[in-house]
């Protein structure tokens, strides 16, 4: 008897097989991977390590002004004293607020506008509650 049903798949698995291949292909595609670069662009070149990649950020007005004027215009920060200086690498602040909240504030707003600059606090808190 298995005998019989093992001849019996061999024969109607060829035949299965080859009313497969006439069907048409499922409409949804096959999954494939993705270029690794679009072909209408072509790989950034990288840099020696021997060199600096140019800078494309903001100049350094662009970045101190819009601090500045937003530490003198939020209403939070009206009793404290905060300065901004920028160079090309950082945002250092300076000066004094009342707690940790203002402190807290003048950070994120100087975080807002500074981009890759690193943030260098040395903003001091006059009152702890």
């Amino acid at each position: 008897m298995k005998q019989m049903l093992f001849g019996l798949v061999l024969l109607l698995a060829p035949a299965m097989l080859a009313q497969q291949q006439g069907q048409p292909p499922p409409t949804s595609p096959p999954q494939t991977t993705p270029p690794t670069f679009p072909e209408e662009r072509a790989p950034r070149q990288q840099m020696p390590p021997d060199q600096e990649a140019p800078r494309q950020g903001l100049s350094i007005p662009e970045v101190q002004q819009p601090i500045q004027q937003g530490l003198n215009s939020e209403p939070a920060l009206r009793n404290s004293n905060v300065g901004v200086h920028v160079d090309e690498n950082l945002v250092i602040l300076t000066g004094t607020v009342d707690s940790e909240q203002q402190h807290d504030l003048a950070l994120r707003i100087a975080q807002s506008y500074a981009g890759d600059r690193k943030i260098v606090d040395k903003i001091k808190i006059t009152q702890e509650m």
